[in-house]
Formats: C-alpha cells, structure tokens, sequence
C-alpha cells in the first residue's frame, strides 16, 4: 500500500481533497464522479485527479454499477467504491477460559474466526502463547499476512488503563495484574494495539449491532462464570475516575465484607456466577454434568433448575437495583452464558428488580452471544484504523499548511 508523498502549495489542496473524496464514497459506498462532484463540493477535473491518487494508493477501486443502473447498450455503468478489504484488523477476547479471535476487513464484516479453550495457563506468558496461535489460526483461515493488519483491539477482564494498553487489576486471570498487553501485543504483531475491558468491548459491541442499537443510555450484564457491566450514557462509554466503572461483580451482599475471593471472584459473583447455580442445582438433586446443562434444563422448565436460576436473579436483583437506580439507564442487557436459559432469565430478573427498583427498565437477552466481546474488540480496532490509514491525507494537509 502506498502513501501520498508530503509536501505544499498545491500539494497540500491534492491531499486535501482526497480526504474529501475518501469520506464521501465510504459514506456512499459506491459512487459514480458526477455523485462525488455533488456531495464534496469540488470541480470534476479535482474529483477526477483525486480518485486517481485514491486508486493508485490502492483505497478505492472501480466496478460495476448494480444492473438496475447500468444502460441497456454500450459499455457498462461504472462506480467507485472503497476496498474494505485493502486492509484487515483483529478483535481479540481474552480471558482465563478462552481465547477468541476476529479478522474484519474496513467495514467491519468478519471474514473469519478461531477459538481456543485456554487450559492450564499459569503465567501471562503462557496466555500470550496462546493468544498468538488463536490469532494466526483465524488470519490464515483469510488468508491474512502479518502486515496486512491496520490495528488490533483487544477485550480483557479487569480493569485497563485504556491510555496505555495496560492492564491495571485482574484478579480472575493468573498473572494478568500489572501487565502491559498492550506492549507485549504490539512485539509480536509489530502494528497498534488498544486494549479495552472485555465487558466495556461488549456493550459497544451490542450498541453497534446488538440489542442496545436503539438505546443511548444502558447497562450491559455480563453474566457467566464471572458477573461485569458496562455502561453506556448519551451514548459514550463511561469507564469511572479508574477503569473501575461496572466491577458489579465485586460487590458486598453480606454485612461483612467478603473480599476477593480464592479462586480470583468477586463477593457477588461468587454468589450468582454459574458455577454458584450449578452448586445450588446439585444441592437440589440435580445431576447436570455442568452449569450449561443447568441453564438448558431451565429453559426447559425443570424445577429444580428454575429453583437454581430464580435464587440466583434475586441475589444478582440485590446488587443491580442500585447499580440501576443510580444510572438510571433506558435498557439493560444481560448477555454472557446465563442466555442459555432463555427467558427464565428476564423473568426471574424483571420479578426480583420490580421488588427494588424505583424506575424498572427493559431488559433483553443479548443477540451477540459469544461473539460479543471479539466484536466490540473489533469496532476499537476499526476505529483505531481509520484514523491512522483513512486519515493520512487530512493529517498529511494539516502537518504542512498553506502558508
């Protein structure tokens, strides 16, 4: 790929317009020169020049119109239209069971995926190892060089100064507080990296194109072996004074404080997670091999998984009505593993939240699954490239102004 050469005068005007050209077909999608003539504003010779420069540095190409636009006789109708695909970027979920990798082109669409169930990692570096395979697996699945990514976002548990990619506490992952991800990332892929609370990734994930697109201000309830929540208002991400904004999962139930836990969990989620239902299910004579069993019995309407499930929405009911009521959000979603239970889980919530809570508001299942946090990771990369690869015009104009 190259890069429009720096300069001034005249040069300075060149970039600028191929900025102006650049946004205008990424806004359409495709477009024709008389359509770009319109919508920047510019001469057709300057449109022209500009989608010259815009082709040879391999953003844009030429193709044709759709048939219902191309003329009866003659040559084809021609459009323009940017090359999602000229470069790719990474979203990677990252957590103490797993390892989940997204490659998307420039518009965001995933080309292809890789999961690896993480078993036995004891140090950070051994994560990081499997992070690496995970990720080859999912670009020569494309295939994907190296030096074809633009950036990478990256979703962890734990509170992460965003600034410096670095994650801050994560006492759910051995060896993971006080690591620079970031850093370490970057040495092994050699392009930018951001790095993001996972559950933060998954609310922007579920804004994007999930069940908050309709929503500016909401809470998402990430709610499997580990309990988080992110929070959206008038549609920005809210991280707190330290990362911290959302850490549900170590609240205090108990008079006493409990503190962190042994094995790396929060009070509240030592108490709702699902390895607390499945706990709960056995004690009730329940034989599900595993706590996914549990939820699907539960969907299914057998009691005593319902029993499991409902003491478990009224317990995670105690710490969400504050969270709620101190937010006051518009919907909350509850996404992560609880799904499996379908609507069992809505209506355990809606029951015991109704109970506390001043102002009750929607809740809805997440529609992104699994995939949430990969996704979210995703939009964090897209948004990282776009600035540094879909912007070198405009930044090239601004370092050398007109005089």
């Amino acid at each position: 790929m190259t890069q429009t050469g720096h300069g001034s005068g005249p040069q300075v005007l060149r970039l600028m317009n191929c900025a102006a050209v650049l946004g205008a077909i990424r806004a359409a999608g495709t477009a024709r020169v008389t359509e770009l003539v319109r919508a920047t504003g510019l001469s057709r010779p300057t449109v022209t020049a500009a989608v010259s420069t815009l082709m040879a540095d391999g953003w844009v190409e030429e193709t044709e119109a759709p048939e219902i636009d191309a003329p009866r006789m003659g040559r084809p109708a021609r459009v323009l239209r940017f090359r999602a695909d000229a470069r790719h970027v990474l979203g990677i979920d990252v957590g103490p069971h797993k390892v989940y990798c997204a490659v998307a082109d420039l518009s965001g669409t995933v080309v292809a995926h890789a999961r690896h169930d993480v078993t036995a990692a004891r140090t950070h570096a051994e994560l990081l190892d499997q992070v690496e395979t995970t990720m080859r697996q999912a670009l020569a699945a494309v295939p994907v060089a190296l030096p074809d990514i633009a950036a990478v976002g990256i979703g962890t548990p734990g509170i992460v100064d965003d600034q410096r990619g670095a994650v801050v506490q994560a006492p759910s992952v051995p060896g993971w507080s006080s690591l620079e991800l970031g850093s370490l990332i970057r040495q092994r892929l050699d392009c930018p990296v951001r790095v993001e609370n996972d559950v933060n990734l998954a609310v922007m994930a579920e804004r994007w194109n999930g069940s908050g697109s309709d929503a500016e201000n909401l809470i998402l309830v990430q709610w499997g072996a580990r309990i988080g929540a992110a929070v959206l208002v008038d549609g920005q991400l809210h991280r707190g004074a330290h990362g911290a904004a959302g850490e549900i999962g170590f609240l205090e139930l108990e008079e006493e404080p409990q503190g962190t836990q042994a094995d790396g969990l929060g009070p509240l989620e030592s108490a709702v997670g699902t390895a607390s239902i499945l706990r709960r299910a056995h004690s009730l004579g329940d034989e599900s091999p595993d706590s996914a069993a549990v939820l699907v019995a539960a969907a299914a309407g057998d009691p005593r998984a319902l029993q499991a499930v409902d003491e478990a929405c009224a317990r995670l009911a105690r710490g969400l009505a504050s969270f709620v009521s101190a937010i006051d959000p518009a919907l909350v979603v509850i996404g992560g593993s609880i799904t499996l239970a379908g609507d069992v889980i809505l209506a355990g919530l809606r029951r015991h939240l109704s109970r506390r809570a001043l102002v009750e508001p929607r809740l809805e299942l997440s529609r992104l699954g699994d995939d949430a946090v990969a996704l979210g990771a995703v939009r964090l990369a897209l948004a990282d490239a776009e600035r540094r690869l879909l912007d070198v015009y405009t930044t090239a104009a601004a370092e050398h102004p007109l005089p």
